[in-house]
C-alpha cells in the first residue's frame, strides 16, 4: 500500500513539475484566449507570432506591418464580427526567426496562439501542431547561380553535386529538400545555413557553385527585386500548401477551417495575394502548380519580369534625362563661374603669398641682423675678462707666464675678431675657441679645476653660431667649479656630438648648482640687470626661421656630489634657405 501511495505521489509531483515547466516556457505578457471564451464573451485577445519575410509578412518603409499572412489574419476579425458579432483583438508578436515561431506555438499551453511564416504542411509537423487550411499552394523550386547551365534532367544536376554547395534556412521544407538530395545522391554535400530566404538567394547569386530550394512565390519576388539566380526546371518539390499553425490542443481549429472555407476568405485571399504578388503571379502560383501545368507559363512570367525591369529602367532613365540635361547646363554654368571665382581667388592668394614671403624674408634678415649685432657685442666682453687675466699675471711679477698668456690671448682674440662677422662656424673652429678660452682661464685658476673638450667623429663639420658654447662654458666655470670650497677640485667637460639631424653640445661640471650660485651673488650684493646673452641669442635665432635651438639644463646628485649639465640641441643644417 505504501509503495502504491509513493508511486501516486511521485506521479503527481512529476505532473506538477512538467506543468510548471510548460507554464514557465510561455513568453511574458503573451495572451491567447480560447475560442470557447471568446465566443462566450463576444470578445477576446489572441497572439500571432511572426517573422519578417516579404511578401508574406513584413514591416514596410513606413514602419507598418503588412503582407499576405498579416492581411489574411486581420480579415478574420471582420468575418468574426460579421458572422458572430465578436470583437477580436490580435497582438502581433515578432518571434525573431522561423524556428522560434514554431517552438513557441508548439510548446504553448494557451489555445489562442498562432504562428505565421508561410509554414508548409508536412506529416511530421502535423504530429506536433495544428494547421489552418492552406491559403496558398506550396511549391519549392531548385535555384542555382546564374552561370550554371540549364539542366534538362535530374541526373545531369545530381551528377554535379560533388562540385557544389547548398544554401538553405534551418527548420524549413527547403532544408528537407536539400538534405534529401544529400542523403540520396552525395552524403558529403556541404550545407550552409542562412537567416532568411532572400539571404539564401543573394548568397547563391554570388557563389558560382551555390544552389538551394526556395518557394516559387519567394523566387518570383526575388526576381522582381533584381536578385539574379536561375530556376532549374528539374527536382522541384510540392506539398499540401502554406498555412498558419496553432498549438496541438487549440480549440480554434474548427472556426479557422470555417473561415478559410467561407466566401469572404476566397474573395479576400485572391485580392490580397494579387496585391502583394501581382495578378499574373497569383494566377500562376494558385492555378498552375499541378504536375500537368505547362512550364511555359512560368518561363513567360520570368521573361516578363526581366523585360519589365529593363523597361522600367529605360523609362526611368528617359524621365531623368531631361532633368539631367538641365542639371548639366546649370552645373556647367556653376563650374564656369566657380573657375572664374577660383582664378581670382588663386591670383589673390598668390599675391598674398608673395607678399608674405617677402615679409618673411625681411623679418628673417632683420632677425639675423639683430643676431649679428648681439654677437658683435660679445667681443668686448671677452676682451675685458682677458685683460683682467693679464693684469693678474703682471701683478704677480711672472714675466714668462705673462708673455705666454699674452701670446695665447692674442691668438684667441684674433680668432674671436675673425669669427665675429660670421653667422656660423664649424664645430672644429668652435671647439678650438673653447679650448683656447679654457686654457687661458686654467692659467689663472690652475689649482681650481681641470677641463676636457671632446669632438666626436663626424661632428667636426657641423655648423654652430660663433661662441655659442662659450656662454655655457663661462657659466659652468664662474657659477659652478670656481664656487667650490674646502679644497674640492672642479671638473669641466665640453662634448660635441652629432645625433640624426641635430648637433648636441653638452657642458657638464661638478661645481655648485646654479641656484646656490645665484644665492651667493645676492649675498655679495651683486646684480645683473642684463638679460642672459645666451638666451637672447637663442631667441633671436629661433625667431628667424622654422629651425629651433633647444636649451636644456639639469642638476643631478649622486653620493652627495652635484653634477650640473647644460645641453644645446642645434638643428642641422643650421639655417633655412633664405
Amino acid at each position: 500500500m505504501r509503495s502504491l501511495a509513493m508511486i501516486k505521489g511521485l506521479a503527481v509531483m512529476t505532473g506538477f513539475l512538467v506543468l510548471t515547466m510548460i507554464v514557465q516556457a510561455q513568453p511574458a505578457g503573451v495572451r491567447g484566449d480560447s475560442w470557447e471564451e471568446v465566443f462566450k464573451n463576444k470578445k477576446g485577445t489572441v497572439t500571432a507570432f511572426w517573422d519578417d519575410i516579404e511578401p508574406f509578412i513584413y514591416v514596410n518603409r513606413d514602419g507598418v506591418l503588412e503582407g499576405v499572412e498579416y492581411e489574411i489574419m486581420e480579415s478574420m476579425k471582420s468575418w468574426l464580427l460579421l458572422k458572430y458579432g465578436i470583437d477580436l483583438s490580435i497582438v502581433w508578436q515578432p518571434a525573431g526567426s522561423f524556428d522560434s515561431i514554431y517552438t513557441k506555438v508548439k510548446s504553448s499551453t494557451m489555445p489562442g496562439i498562432f504562428g505565421w511564416s508561410y509554414f508548409s504542411i508536412t506529416p511530421d509537423r502535423l504530429k506536433e501542431v495544428q494547421f489552418t487550411q492552406p491559403y496558398m499552394p506550396d511549391l519549392n523550386v531548385l535555384v542555382t547561380n546564374n552561370r550554371e547551365p540549364m539542366y534538362a534532367t535530374s541526373q545531369e544536376f545530381t551528377g554535379r553535386l560533388r562540385e557544389m554547395r547548398a544554401y538553405t534556412m534551418a527548420g524549413t521544407t527547403m532544408t528537407e529538400d536539400v538534405l534529401s538530395l544529400r542523403s540520396n545522391f552525395f552524403p558529403s554535400l556541404p550545407v550552409i545555413y542562412k537567416e532568411e530566404d532572400y539571404e539564401v538567394m543573394r548568397t547563391i547569386a554570388s557563389d558560382n557553385k551555390g544552389f538551394g530550394y526556395v518557394p516559387l512565390s519567394v523566387y518570383i519576388v526575388a526576381l522582381q527585386k533584381g536578385i539574379r539566380v536561375k530556376r532549374q526546371t528539374v527536382l522541384s518539390s510540392r506539398r499540401q500548401g502554406f498555412a498558419a499553425i496553432m498549438p496541438a490542443r487549440s480549440d480554434w481549429k474548427p472556426v479557422m477551417d470555417e473561415y478559410f472555407s467561407s466566401d469572404l476568405f476566397r474573395m479576400k485571399a485572391g485580392s490580397i495575394i494579387s496585391r502583394h504578388l501581382g495578378s499574373e503571379v497569383k494566377d500562376l502560383v494558385f492555378e498552375n502548380v499541378q504536375e500537368s501545368a505547362p512550364a511555359l507559363d512560368l518561363v513567360s512570367l520570368e521573361k516578363e519580369i526581366v523585360t519589365k525591369r529593363l523597361m522600367d529602367t529605360a523609362v526611368e532613365v528617359q524621365k531623368h534625362r531631361s532633368f539631367r540635361n538641365i542639371i548639366l547646363v546649370l552645373l556647367g554654368s556653376a563650374v564656369v563661374l566657380a573657375l572664374v571665382l577660383y582664378n581670382r581667388f588663386q591670383t589673390k592668394q598668390k599675391l598674398n603669398r608673395e607678399l608674405n614671403e617677402k615679409n618673411a624674408q625681411i623679418e628673417q634678415m632683420n632677425q639675423l641682423l639683430k643676431l649679428k649685432i648681439l654677437q658683435a657685442r660679445m667681443n668686448p666682453h671677452f676682451l675685458f675678462n682677458s685683460l683682467n687675466s693679464i693684469q693678474y699675471f703682471i701683478t704677480g711679477d711672472d714675466k714668462k707666464a705673462s708673455l705666454q698668456y699674452i701670446g695665447r690671448f692674442s691668438l684667441f682674440l684674433r680668432k674671436v675678431i675673425n669669427y665675429g662677422d660670421e653667422l656660423s662656424i664649424s664645430v672644429k673652429d668652435e671647439a678650438e675657441l673653447v679650448s683656447e678660452y679654457l686654457w687661458l682661464e686654467h692659467c689663472r685658476f690652475h689649482d681650481k679645476f681641470d677641463y676636457e673638450v671632446k669632438v666626436t667623429p663626424g661632428s667636426q663639420s657641423a655648423k654652430i653660431l660663433p661662441l655659442l658654447t662659450h656662454s655655457l662654458v663661462e657659466e659652468a666655470l664662474y657659477k659652478g667649479v670656481l664656487n667650490l670650497t674646502n679644497g674640492h677640485r672642479g671638473k669641466l667637460c665640453v662634448e660635441f656630438t652629432n645625433e640624426a639631424d641635430r648637433l648636441v653640445v653638452k657642458v657638464t661640471d661638478n661645481g655648485s648648482t646654479r641656484q646656490e650660485a645665484d644665492k651667493l651673488t645676492k649675498r655679495k650684493g651683486l646684480t645683473n640687470g642684463e638679460e642672459s646673452m645666451l638666451q637672447r641669442r637663442i631667441e633671436l635665432f629661433n625667431a628667424q626661421g622654422s629651425r629651433k635651438i633647444v636649451n636644456l639644463k639639469q642638476v643631478h646628485e649622486e653620493h652627495g656630489v652635484a653634477s650640473n649639465s647644460a645641453t644645446l640641441e642645434i638643428p642641422q643644417p643650421l639655417f633655412d634657405k633664405v
